[in-house]
């Protein structure tokens, strides 16, 4: 373990950490979907400006480049196509779990899709960034 930790691209980690906070941003942004995302939702006025909403949505982003540079190095992927299957799979494992929510009713179908898109994208770009840049 020690040795799998010592040889993950800490750069890369951090670089897909930042691109997906900035992805999110801009995917929830009103250029995007955001103002159909808090509609569906019915987020209250307000509610996005609490901070530790961002603090959690920062750890989630370096944790999750973590985790997927760590899921690279433990399958041995490699280059783009390899980056890509392993993105594909983590995002479709998410969109299980998603779509579970959404067929016990604790999501829209449309909030479904809008999540699932963000994650889908943003899985991929991990998997290939982490597994290029070795």
């Amino acid at each position: 373990m020690t040795t799998a930790l010592a040889e993950i691209n800490y750069w890369a980690v951090l670089a897909g950490a930042i691109f997906y906070m900035a992805f999110g941003a801009l995917y929830y942004s009103p250029v995007l979907f955001g103002n159909h995302w808090i509609r569906l939702n019915r987020i209250q006025d307000g509610h996005m400006r609490n901070p530790l909403i961002y603090v959690a949505s920062t750890i989630v982003a370096f944790l999750s480049s973590f985790f997927m540079a760590f899921l690279v190095h433990a399958t041995g992927a490699s280059g783009l196509v390899s980056g890509l299957i392993l993105g594909l799979v983590v995002a479709v494992i998410i969109a299980l779990v998603y779509l579970k929510n959404a067929a016990f009713g604790l999501m829209p179908m449309k909030v479904y899709a809008i999540a699932v898109g963000e994650h889908l994208l943003s899985f991929v770009v991990l998997g290939i960034l982490n597994s290029v840049w070795q």
